[in-house]
């Protein structure tokens, strides 16, 4: 759970992430006029791709400024597509380095990296034990207000206590909301067995029932002129989405042929659903009718959907949700610790216990240091590396191993200060990395003032500061702490003989 929620935390912030992580994309000028973008990438799409029966151009935005073309040689095979990015103002073509970006702390929030391997079923038994926790939390946590009023911050085990249950109060619903609706995610893979029944595939025919869409098109034989002029489209478009960069994406199906349609895409900071908001154009410009409006139920599992990923949330509600995502993982992880720490006062330390602390290491610090080498290994490792998206999540790993290896060998405590210290420097120098391997990219993000860039190296540095000031209070403290002096291999010696 403690690496579910880090992860799920940082997931938040997934486009920022991702666009801290492709700089080659990132510092470029705003601009917010879309429809001269559209109009330009579609005669630039009839250049590059005019028998290709779909075009999409995603649109930069306020939180990524990434801008790409693509086309489909097949409109039922989506492996048949073609994606090139370029730079918004001069539409020059810009090959950006081979990352999973954020992308890889959502994919990992939800699969554990074992996707193939039941990842997700142990996501989703995890979950459930959590609700279970929380209500059984209630209970056993009935004086609330002692509780919240109650901090010793001059004992390192009183001040872990007190935290922990003042974290548990405040995070009460978060908790609840984030772990109920993760479920629904993968109701289908969860509890198959009514869909199974009473439709021959499933939930998967189940979903053609009852999820709306818009008509598929089919081709004629005949041509039409390609749409070069968006304007009146756009204006149409902006009458019901009247925000700023409202418009994600657009797709172009069957662009020379008299039944295509043009689809515009809503950005999904404007809607609370997980379901995109859409609206569709035939050749000759003409609005088509709306989409059916889907039912309730499904609608409720949208709502708890959009709520966990939080699409549409403020920048200051985004970070809102981002401390208390963070609150989440301190209450496990200082949950982890008191359940041994209370275990051990209770008994005599033996190989269970040393086996427990270990795994906490590992588990707690071994990950926070192998987040900040997966943002290392963006920078450092070569460009033109080979699968490079999957070497920097194999740091990623092998730092996460690495440090269980260690926790073999090194005293509890001290190995916990050292993660501690050593993930700290790491997010504070890796601005520092950032201009040492190439300066032009933190000087254009001050002189286009690009926040998302610059705040992302803030926010590294503010965090390595707070690992680093937990560091310091950790190691003043460590006599309130106790701790197993002799390494497990001398326990499992002893247990032997």
């Amino acid at each position: 759970m403690f690496a579910i929620f880090t992860t799920g935390t940082l997931s938040y912030f997934n486009p920022e992430i991702s666009h801290w992580m492709k700089p080659e994309l990132a510092n470029q000028p705003i601009i917010n006029n879309q429809l001269a973008l559209i109009n330009r990438s579609v005669a630039l799409l009839q250049q590059k791709a005019p028998d290709a029966p779909r075009w999409q151009v995603s649109l930069p935005s306020a939180r990524q400024q990434h801008f790409r073309l693509a086309w489909q040689d097949d409109l039922e095979n989506r492996k048949s597509r073609t994606r090139i990015s370029l730079l918004a103002d001069d539409f020059s073509q810009v090959s950006a380095r081979e990352t999973d970006g954020g992308n890889f702390f959502r994919q990992f929030h939800y699969t554990l990296e074992l996707r193939e391997f039941g990842g997700r079923y142990l996501v989703g038994v995890a979950a459930m034990m959590m609700l279970v926790a929380l209500f059984s939390g209630i209970f056993t946590h009935r004086r609330f207000f002692k509780d919240f009023f109650t901090l010793r911050w001059k004992n390192l085990s009183k001040g872990l206590t007190d935290s922990h249950a003042l974290i548990g109060i405040i995070t009460l619903p978060f908790f609840f909301v984030l772990c109920f609706s993760g479920l629904l995610f993968y109701l289908s893979l969860y509890m198959p067995w009514s869909a199974n029944t009473q439709f021959e595939k499933g939930y998967q025919q189940l979903n053609q029932h009852v999820s709306t869409s818009l008509p598929k098109v089919s081709a004629s034989n005949t041509t039409v002129k390609v749409i070069t002029d968006f304007s009146y489209m756009v204006t149409q478009v902006k009458k019901q989405w009247p925000e700023q960069n409202s418009i994600a994406r657009l797709t172009y199906n069957l662009p020379t042929d008299p039944n295509g349609q043009i689809v515009f895409y809503r950005t999904k900071q404007f809607s609370l659903s997980g379901k995109r908001e859409v609206l569709s154009f035939n050749t000759k410009g003409e609005l088509m009718p709306a989409m059916a409006t889907e039912r309730l139920p499904r609608q409720i599992k949208r709502i708890f959907i959009g709520l966990h990923e939080a699409q549409f949330a403020t920048p200051l509600l985004r970070w809102i949700l981002f401390f208390m995502g963070a609150a989440c993982s301190f209450l496990i992880a200082s949950g982890l610790i008191l359940w041994l720490h209370k275990r051990q006062k209770k008994a005599k330390p033996h190989l269970g216990h040393a086996i427990v602390e270990r795994l906490n290491i590992t588990g707690i610090g071994g990950l926070l240091l192998a987040i900040a080498s997966y943002f290392c290994a963006n920078r450092l490792l070569p460009v033109t590396l080979g699968d490079r998206a999957d070497a920097e999540v194999i740091v990623f790993l092998i730092t996460w191993f690495i440090v269980l290896c260690l926790s073999l060998f090194i005293r509890p405590i001290k190995l916990w200060v050292a993660l501690l210290a050593m993930t700290g420097a790491s997010l504070c120098l890796l601005p520092f990395l950032d201009f040492f391997v190439n300066h032009h990219w933190l000087i254009q993000a001050i002189e286009h003032r690009n926040w998302l860039y610059l705040g992302a190296d803030i926010s590294f540095v503010i965090s390595g500061a707070v690992l680093l000031v937990i560091m310091q209070y950790v190691r003043k403290r460590t006599g309130a702490t106790i701790s197993i002096k002799k390494p497990v291999l001398q326990w499992v010696g002893r247990y032997a003989n």
